[in-house]
């Protein structure tokens, strides 16, 4: 299952000063809230990685797994209760020889930072 039009919709997607840019919006009523946490719902981290590798996907064209996380930092709690629209930035894709992607991207509400990944596709 796809987190696109499940856990999150995409809003918009450009370029801004030459990065790659997505407006995402949080679908506060799909099921995983329920369980993480019941009453107080979080979305969970591995769901905040798959929806960058779904919009790179998007960016790209073309389907990618994840190879390797290598610095993967939750530095704000993502709550669809207080926040429902976030922006997904892509700040660095680079094509490796062996054809896998190194990707800086991070993920803010506002002028809030939430996440910070680096990591490789493939």
């Amino acid at each position: 299952m796809t987190l696109q039009d499940n856990l999150f919709t995409i809003v918009s997607q450009q370029q801004e000063e030459g990065l790659d840019v997505f407006h995402v919006r949080l679908n506060p009523e799909w099921p995983i809230y329920k369980a993480h946490f019941p009453g107080h719902p979080i979305t969970p981290g591995v769901c905040i990685v798959q929806m960058v590798q779904e919009l790179l996907q998007v960016l790209l064209h073309r389907d990618l797994s994840l190879r390797q996380a290598k610095n993967v930092k939750y530095l704000s709690i993502i709550s669809p209760e207080e926040i429902s629209d976030l922006t997904v930035t892509f700040c660095k894709i680079e094509e490796q020889p062996d054809g896998c992607l190194k990707v800086q991207a991070q993920v803010t509400s506002g002028e809030r930072l939430c996440t910070k990944l680096s990591a490789t596709f493939r």
